[in-house]
């Protein structure tokens, strides 16, 4: 009977961290296609209305360049071709003319935010001489040029460089480890940074007569921090919009998660394609760092109104981070069990709450006292 007992609860535990770790790191699979890229058409039309190289699947989002919300309904994966319908216009965060004021200041605590690599070998083939360079591809500069942009906005940057290859399907399982442990430092966003695979007149731009790359941002659909993340994506999209027309050219909702349900304000950015010089790229995350900063923490209008950031705005550490730590309790408990039997666990577990719920009511007793 006592191995029995001994037999249930261990399965009950598997079954938990089976539950944990398909649920919350449904990634694989759902990358970039290693094979050319998808054009995506309007339905019942010839007329495309984007490309990528995710993989698409029916189900998948899009947020146009002019806002319009689109939902892939068929893939045709041989002929690498999809098409989606039209589901709506979407409302955009009304946004005035704003502009950075000097908040961070007077702000009680540091601004930081992380930036980390999935595919820390993605390059651009101008600059690179190749779209891969393993250990460190020059999607890393552009994170550390993202960095320095984020920096004279008064906002602390962490770079992480972990390699993460190779470049596949468990690429993001792999990197979970690396956005779990930057989160552990308390950042107020992360983001994991990318290129896109397809050709360069998607993407090339010139702003304020410097040669740039478009952005594109990817949002895990697949995870319960998706309202968060598309709430500062779509805020994002609307600052850059007013201030640089067409530089964040859309919103790609994916399948998958890509570490996103570990938090609200976990994005991933993709900085051009593999097709145009790294600089254009580089020249691109400075401008974006001032976007972003001022998406997360806010400014003033031109009118003198204060405009509310998302790190002010949203609550919550996001329910990923909680799961990990329940998954490793219960692989402690069940530790415990096998390693000194049913009876002895629960006696050591009954002593321990019986000497904690003990401490807590004197030092309630003691406080209500000084009161």
């Amino acid at each position: 009977m006592k191995n029995k007992w001994k037999a249930y609860v261990l399965m009950m535990v598997a079954l938990l961290l089976f539950t944990g770790s398909t649920v919350y790191a449904d990634t694989s699979g759902f990358e970039h296609s290693s094979k050319g890229y998808y054009t995506v058409f309007e339905q019942g039309t010839d007329k495309e209305i984007f490309a990528t190289s995710w993989e698409v699947d029916v189900g998948d989002r899009y947020h146009s360049t002019d806002n319009k919300m689109y939902e892939v309904v068929e893939v045709d994966r041989d002929g690498k071709k999809a098409y989606a319908k039209f589901i709506e216009d979407v409302k955009m965060p009304e946004i005035d003319e704003i502009f950075v004021t000097e908040t961070m200041q007077t702000a009680r605590r540091e601004k930081q935010v992380a930036l980390y690599f999935s595919h820390n070998a993605e390059s651009y083939v101008p600059t690179d001489g190749t779209d891969s360079k393993p250990g460190r591809g020059g999607i890393v500069e552009v994170g550390e040029a993202f960095k320095k942009g984020f920096e004279k906005f008064g906002v602390k940057a962490t770079v992480d460089t972990t390699s993460h290859e190779p470049h596949d399907a468990n690429s993001y399982v792999r990197s979970r480890r690396t956005a779990t442990r930057l989160l552990q430092k308390g950042p107020d966003a992360i983001f994991d940074i990318h290129r896109d695979a397809i050709p360069k007149e998607h993407y090339i731009t010139t702003i304020n007569e410097t040669p740039a790359a478009r952005i594109r941002i990817v949002l895990g659909r697949r995870n319960q921090n998706l309202k968060a993340n598309e709430e500062l994506a779509r805020k994002i999209k609307a600052i850059s919009d007013d201030t640089h027309p067409g530089f964040v050219r859309d919103i790609f909702y994916a399948r998958g998660n890509y570490n996103q349900d570990l938090a609200p304000r976990v994005l991933l950015f993709e900085f051009g394609t593999h097709e145009h010089t790294r600089e254009r790229a580089e020249n691109s995350a400075g401008i974006f760092a001032e976007i972003v900063t001022k998406a997360l923490y806010g400014g003033t209008t031109a009118k003198g109104e204060r405009v509310q950031g998302e790190q002010q705005s949203s609550k919550g550490t996001g329910s990923g981070l909680t799961w990990l730590f329940v998954i490793a309790g219960l692989g402690g408990l069940a530790f415990l069990l096998l390693s000194t039997g049913g009876r002895e666990m629960f006696s050591k577990v009954r002593g321990f709450a019986k000497r904690e719920f003990g401490s807590f009511l004197a030092r309630r007793n003691k406080r209500d006292g000084e009161k």
